[in-house]
This record gives structure tokens, sequence and C-alpha cells, in this order.
């Protein structure tokens, strides 16, 4: 069986990649045991599901990165007003 060398940053893209190659492993073998005529529906359902959470982790782990290689520089901490649940809500001079 061939193998396949991945070079990873950091430990949020290895795992991020260790997500996708599952997918794509759990959709192939879905594909194969899938009863007849049945194949496209579980394949969708399978891609729905888990590819989501897929999109959701990857998009969390480039996030997490970006954080890390921030913190990293030493950038300023931005501050932002708190704002409580009655207050009224001001424009934020973009357009409407």
């Amino acid at each position: 069986m061939p193998t396949l060398t991945i070079e990873y940053r950091d430990e949020n893209e290895r795992l991020a990649l260790e997500q996708a190659i599952a997918y794509v492993q759990d959709l192939r073998q879905l594909a194969v045991e899938a009863p007849a005529g049945t194949v496209l529906e579980a394949c969708e359902g399978l891609a729905l599901e888990k590819g989501r959470a897929l999109l959701r982790s990857s998009f969390a782990a480039a996030l997490c990165s970006r954080v890390a290689l921030a913190e990293q520089k030493g950038g300023t901490h931005g501050s932002a007003p708190r704002r409580t649940p009655d207050a009224p809500r001001g424009r934020t001079g973009g357009p409407s």
C-alpha cells in the first residue's frame, strides 16, 4: 500500500489534516459498503454531517494558528467596550 508523508506547521494543522484524511477514508468506505440504490443518499448524509464538522474544526485550527502567531510576535492586545444586554445599540458608521 502506498504511503503519504505530510509536513505540518503546528499541532492544530496536524489534527486538521488527520481529520480530513479520516473523512475521505470514511466516505470511501461508506460508498463501498452501502447497499445498491442507497450509495448517494448515504454519502450525502456523511458529507453533510462529517463534512460540516471538518469545516468547523479546520476553521478553528486556522484561527488558533493565527492567534498563536500573533502571540509569538507580541502584538498589542486590542480592547473593546463591553455592551450590557439592555444598552441601546449605536450606529457603527457602516452602510445600512
